[in-house]
């Protein structure tokens, strides 16, 4: 009799430590883990999203996995929700469109900050009249977009605060941060190599004249002088090291550059180039969702 006293309590431990289906990486505002949309109708999503969060500030988000496993949508969706934090912090204006394809079921999870401008009642109308016809055809890429337009809809008619460039440029100033890099990167390759290859004709007024022609480079190149000045101060400095080095090798520091230095710098400009190729990633702005929002099957 008593072993069956533990059977709730061992029922209740494995629904705790029940496999959850992992939450994928946010990267970008369409996340589609079953190759349901081709890279096209992704793209025309994404830039519809991003076009409209730069315009309004609220971020809206499309995943689609190819299911939630033991959890319900519901349970899965606020997990991807607290993960993501997508919409703005203090505004809260962010929505998850959810998709598990091979569930068949969907759901709109929605900011608290949006929940009187999508009420849990019209959201499910979006579904059950927009969404779910199209579905049922296999027309997944018309009607998430039916799906989205509605939502930003009602978006669109509630007043919320202007975007800021902490809510929508955070991005774009990281992918500024990864472009300066860049360029610091790219002018320390070229100073060495130009100090490698003319070490012996450098003088101190050399480089000097050398920096100064860099400048008129840059600014026919477009460069301002705000991203100039540094880069060329820069400049000057290594090719005044090089010329230092190239006058007194018993110092080590000719032989330097050609052994395990090189080898170190190669390995921090590929460091560069990693990071410059996630600059246009996309993250949440620190919303939060209190389950508010509805889910339907098709």
């Amino acid at each position: 009799m008593r072993r069956y006293l533990f059977l709730p309590i061992l029922l209740f431990c494995s629904g705790i430590f029940a496999d959850q289906v992992p939450i994928p990486k946010l990267v970008h505002r369409v996340t589609d883990l079953t190759s349901t949309l081709n890279e096209e109708e992704v793209s025309n999503l994404e830039n519809k999203l991003k076009t409209f969060e730069k315009r309004k500030g609220s971020q809206v988000v499309l995943v689609i996995i190819p299911t939630t496993g033991d959890e319900t949508i519901e349970q899965y969706s606020i997990r991807l929700a607290e993960d993501w934090k997508i919409g703005r912090k203090g505004t809260a204006d962010g929505v998850i469109f959810l998709v598990a394809k091979d569930d068949r079921k969907m759901r709109f999870e929605i900011g608290r900050g949006l929940e009187g401008a999508i009420p849990d009642v019209v959201s499910k109308r979006i579904q059950l009249e927009y969404v779910r016809p199209l579905f049922k055809e296999g027309k997944y890429f018309d009607g998430i977009d039916q799906g989205i337009e509605k939502i930003l809809g009602l978006i669109d008619g509630e007043q919320l605060p202007e975007p800021s460039s902490t809510s929508y440029e955070s991005s774009n100033a990281e992918a500024e941060d990864d472009n300066f890099g860049l360029y610091i990167g790219a002018l320390i390759a070229i100073g060495i190599a130009v100090g490698f290859l003319f070490k012996k004709l450098f003088s101190l007024l050399q480089a000097g004249v050398a920096t100064y022609a860099g400048y008129w480079v840059g600014g026919l190149l477009g460069f301002s002088l705000e991203v100039m000045l540094p880069l060329l101060v820069i400049f000057f400095i290594l090719l005044c090291i090089i010329y230092i080095a190239a006058k007194n090798p018993g110092s080590g520091g000719g032989s330097g550059w050609s052994g395990s230095s090189w080898s170190s710098y190669s390995s921090s400009d590929s460091g560069w180039s990693s990071s410059s190729s996630s600059s246009d990633s996309f993250s949440g702005g620190g919303g939060d969702f209190s389950g508010g929002g509805s889910s339907s099957d098709w």
